[in-house]
């Protein structure tokens, strides 16, 4: 009896160090995906800058190391949102088509362990979403040239980087549309997910999303995004979160319209404008973060970050505004899960600089982190520097960003 009771006693106390080794931690180092290319024709160093994210540290804030990736890169863009648990995590160059694998398990000295060079009968690689069972999905924004619009769509990969399958964009009911496969998000619980269109420059492209169905990338509708009389709220259908619920959709364009997607596991999906950020006019909402109910949006051209409470996700209510300076044209946003920090690339209108943001996860509040900053006397940590420990030296332009335990 004592046996059995000492084994049980042993097994809660094992869980109880399981949960707490599990509590996530503040991140001790930050990856920022950066290049010193140019599209279109002035190739450069694709690297990964790598900051001491450690808050207690008295080099908080400071460029510690830099890793080269690639050479002849022009524009190192998206990686994934979120790192793996123990796996190399994507991010592509946009326009020389490649992506890449990095292995983070040596936090201080990440490493390729990968390049997908391309993909036959697409290019231009976007958004990464990763699934349970470790594939990940890829957007890619062109497809086959001789299809009138060259729609895009969809690859599959294993977590080594071995491509899978591939899923085209076209819709016959969109004959021609130009379908820019853009921003992902999955619903595992319903086996669908859901993709945006927007182009990368000025096309003029198809204001659709569209729903798949996860299990097989069988493309099963293309919805448009509705729209209000006289304005361009629905243009460039951007970025795409699913909400706790596991259901539902939550979608913001590039020009500030906030859409609710539901009933994606039935015949009509249903898609309504929720909010328009009309008054005053808002342009460039770009990459979001999801924590919790709160919806946190950089707002490019209006030099602001907005939070929206979602707990009643047809009515979002703004709750919080953090101003940039007039330089800074925020775009870029990844969260600590460890911590209530956010950081914040732009888009390159401006110098190139991070901010970090610290975000109240009760309130929905933002506030500056003053503290994150590099050896010079502005906020936050330039991009512009006149040596990377890569050997590198000069601008470098920041895209995606990565807290790394």
């Amino acid at each position: 009896m004592r046996i059995r009771r000492a084994a049980r006693l042993l097994s809660v106390l094992a869980l109880l160090v399981g949960c707490a080794s599990s509590t996530p931690h503040p991140a001790r180092f930050l990856y920022v995906w950066a290049g010193t290319g140019h599209p279109p024709d002035h190739p450069g160093t694709d690297f990964i800058a790598i900051l001491d994210a450690d808050s207690a540290s008295a080099s908080y804030g400071h460029v510690v190391g830099a890793t080269t990736m690639a050479e002849g890169g022009l524009m190192p863009h998206h990686s994934e949102f979120v790192l793996p648990r123990g796996l190399p995590f994507f991010a592509n160059d946009f326009t020389t088509g490649r992506s890449f694998l990095i292995d983070p398990r040596e936090p201080a000295s990440p490493r390729l362990v990968n390049t997908i060079d391309s993909v036959p009968g697409y290019r231009q690689p976007h958004s990464f979403a990763r699934l349970a069972d470790t594939l990940v999905l890829a957007t890619l924004q062109f497809g086959d040239p001789s299809v009138p619009g060259s729609p895009g769509g969809l690859a599959e990969f294993t977590a080594e980087g071995r491509l899978l399958r591939t899923a085209s964009s076209r819709d016959s009911s969109f004959p021609g549309a130009r379908i820019r496969t853009y921003g992902i998000t999955v619903l595992p619980a319903i086996d669908r997910a859901l993709t945006t269109s927007s182009p990368m420059d000025s096309e003029q492209t198809a204001h659709v999303v569209q729903v798949w169905r996860l299990s097989d990338l069988s493309l099963l509708r293309t919805v448009l995004v509705p729209g209000i009389p006289g304005d361009s709220v629905e243009h460039y259908p951007f970025e795409v979160r699913t909400l706790s619920d596991g259901r539902t959709v939550f979608l913001n364009t590039y020009n500030c319209g906030f859409y609710r997607i539901t009933d994606l596991d039935q015949a009509e999906p249903r898609i309504e404008l929720v909010l328009s950020m009309r008054e005053p006019r808002r342009i460039g909402c770009s990459v979001p973060v999801l924590a919790g109910d709160f919806w946190v949006m950089p707002i490019a051209y209006s030099h602001l970050l907005v939070t929206l409470d979602l707990s009643d996700p047809a009515h979002p209510k703004e709750v919080s505004q953090l101003p940039t300076d007039s330089t800074f044209f925020p775009h870029w946003l990844s969260s600590d899960p460890g911590s209530d920090r956010l950081i914040v690339t732009e888009q390159g209108d401006g110098p190139p600089r991070l901010l970090m943001a610290r975000l109240d996860r009760a309130s929905g509040q933002l506030s500056w982190d003053a503290r994150f900053r590099d050896e010079s006397s502005r906020p936050g940590v330039s991009f512009d520097r006149a040596r990377w420990p890569n050997g590198l030296s000069g601008m470098a332009m920041p895209h995606a960003a990565l807290f790394v335990p």
